[in-house]
């Protein structure tokens, strides 16, 4: 029986698919990473385990780290005035830390969480946003729907965050400035303070130390639980409620004067668990998207089902090797069938079988298999996530030009190929390879924080290079990003392999967050560049390559349509909102392919 093509129905359980994406889309793909799995692999650290499990600080008192998460993302939103359009959820509180509305130890907790993991695509404040979404869920609390494109600032902005001890009216014309009314004062603040609470080393006024306590810090907790729940209503209704902004003097109680406002009909209207989690989202939501007037957000990113990720040609141990890997998402209910076989097609990009000429293609079909731990929105949104690792052999002479999957459960259902739409998951070229096996990493001297990077990067022999750069990207220069760009030169000590020369570059940072492209000038004025590449794991000892597998070639009755044209970059149907209670694929137009391909871009002329 032929493999099934994903058209209008397939059934990966109630899995939605974002509609009108299409592979490559280096900023989706980037933050669809960060928001379902909770980092980015090409980065490293998955900052997001840092708070699962409702988890609080190891240190003395034991502050809800998703609390503290949810208050950096709101003191940097607080920043936003909606007469000039200026301030908004863009890390200028990273500018901040020493103003007396961003008081707390927590503050700056969060701001080394986040210090490593923004990259080219994904910005400290869309970071920071994702740790409210990420905090509220790993606390039981509603997922908060989100979106990326958020710009970093370069300073500070004006203050914006209300403190206890203004009176009501402040309160209402600083939130009005944020872009909230005064019913929605009342929500977002109970929205904000279902967990955490008030340390006295912070406010002494507010909260008395405690000598029993570890370091003698006293903490007063907004409510007497520490989930995401509308316990802060109730027991504010009901008469029990021991939050330290409401019993304190009249002075500093400030969520006293801010929840009564409308006789406490607002909170009346909050006090069940689903108007809690309703109105919480809906607010939440807005705050975090409270940005800038000159930024444009995203479209909310969704759960893609169906993900390749990695893609790239490199060299192991002297071989000229793909590798990619296929995530695939399921119910976290429903486990994955024990028959399941994912197989590995691609046609040559060079020779007699270039782009499957014959319809011969090559097959590799036993893929290194793991389970992808999601980030605390996969718990409640009942995901798991699957992915499937090939590596497989290749001939500088014939290399790949595109390639797809078909995925068999081996349970009677039809195998389905996941072929990118119809269209294959299209490799344009083979120009510049990355070789981490070949890099190193070295370690400064006592006292001495820096590392260097050293890399080696492969380009077609057949280039005549007139110069080769390295354009860096890391996040460790608290608090601003840095950016550099470093020559390449003609590494004349390691044996390259068929096909291609050998260049090297080094570069020193502090820390260990990485990311590289490379650009290559012809002297023809052609120009090839590589786009978004993990540089800090270099060195065998750090690369991970699953198992190589064996390759065969066969002779197909189909091959995914082929897109020639490179030259013009085209624009993607951002996934609108999918309600249907199927999963539903469908086939978009055709679109022409994108100059960047997880790594690897097609050549451009000069003009």
């Amino acid at each position: 029986m032929l493999p099934l093509r994903i058209g209008t129905l397939f059934a990966f359980a109630s899995i939605k698919f974002a509609y009108g994406y299409h592979w490559p889309s280096p900023q989706y793909d980037a933050l669809e990473s960060f928001l379902w799995e909770g980092g980015d692999n090409r980065v490293g650290e998955v900052v997001s385990n840092l708070v699962d499990g409702c988890r609080n600080r190891a240190a003395a008192p034991g502050s809800s780290i998703a609390a503290e998460w949810l208050r950096f993302a709101y003191h940097d939103a607080a920043t936003h005035n909606i007469t000039d359009g200026t301030g908004g959820l863009d890390a200028s509180i990273y500018y901040e830390l020493d103003r007396p509305e961003n008081i707390g130890d927590g503050q700056v907790q969060t701001s080394l969480d986040f210090r490593f993991t923004a990259t080219k695509y994904v910005s400290r404040a869309d970071i920071i946003a994702l740790g409210a979404v990420w905090g509220v869920a790993a606390c039981g609390g509603p997922v908060i729907k989100y979106k990326g494109g958020r710009k970093d600032a370069v300073g500070p902005r004006a203050p914006g965050v209300p403190e206890p001890n203004q009176d009501l009216a402040t309160h209402v014309e600083k939130f009005r400035l944020q872009g909230f009314n005064a019913t929605e004062m009342i929500q977002l603040v109970a929205c904000g303070h279902s967990f955490g609470g008030v340390r006295s080393v912070d406010f002494p006024d507010v909260v008395k130390p405690n000598a029993s306590a570890p370091g003698g810090i006293g903490l007063a907790r907004f409510d007497t639980t520490e989930k995401y729940d509308p316990a802060v209503v109730t027991e504010f209704l009901d008469g029990t409620t021991q939050n330290p902004l409401v019993v304190s003097n009249v002075t500093l109680a400030s969520d006293l004067r801010i929840f009564s406002s409308d006789g406490n009909a607002t909170m009346k209207n909050m006090a069940t668990a689903s108007s809690f989690a309703d109105t919480c989202s809906s607010m939440l939501e807005r705050m975090i998207n409270t940005v800038p007037s000159d930024t444009q957000l995203t479209d909310e990113i969704q759960l893609l089902p169906v993900k390749v990720r990695d893609a790239q040609i490199t060299v192991i141990n002297s071989q000229l090797v793909f590798m990619t890997s296929l995530r695939l998402s399921r119910p976290a209910d429903k486990p994955v069938p024990s028959g399941r076989e994912v197989t590995l097609y691609w046609c040559d990009g060079r020779g007699s079988s270039q782009n499957c000429a014959g319809n011969i293609a090559s097959v590799a079909s036993t893929p290194s298999s793991k389970v992808i731990t999601p980030s605390p929105i996969g718990g409640p949104s009942n995901i798991a996530l699957d992915s499937y690792e090939f590596a497989v052999p290749l001939s500088a002479n014939q290399s790949l030009s595109k390639f797809w999957f078909v995925l068999d459960d081996k349970d009677g259902s039809v195998p389905i190929t996941l072929d990118n739409e119809g269209t294959g998951y299209v490799f344009p070229q083979d120009e510049i390879i990355f070789i981490s096996d070949l890099g190193s990493i070295r370690a400064g001297g006592t006292g001495d924080s820096s590392r260097k990077f050293n890399f080696v990067v492969g380009i077609r022999s057949k280039i005549d290079v007139a110069n080769a750069t390295m354009l860096g990207y890391t996040s460790d220069d608290y608090p601003v990003a840095l950016n550099f760009t470093v020559p390449l030169q003609v590494n004349k000590t390691a044996t390259p392999v068929d096909g291609y020369s050998y260049y090297t570059g080094s570069i020193t940072i502090q820390g260990n967050s990485l990311m590289l492209d490379f650009e290559v000038n012809a002297k023809d004025k052609m120009v090839y560049r590589a786009d978004y590449i993990r540089g800090d794991l270099v060195g065998p000892e750090t690369f991970f390559v699953p198992p190589i597998s064996p390759v065969t070639m066969t002779t197909l009755s189909a091959i995914p349509t082929m897109l020639t044209s490179a030259s013009t970059t085209p624009t993607r149907t951002p996934p609108p909102k999918d309600t249907s209670s199927a999963v539903a694929f469908v086939i978009a137009p055709r679109l022409t392919f994108a100059a960047v391909v997880l790594g690897f871009t097609t050549a451009l002329s000069v003009l």
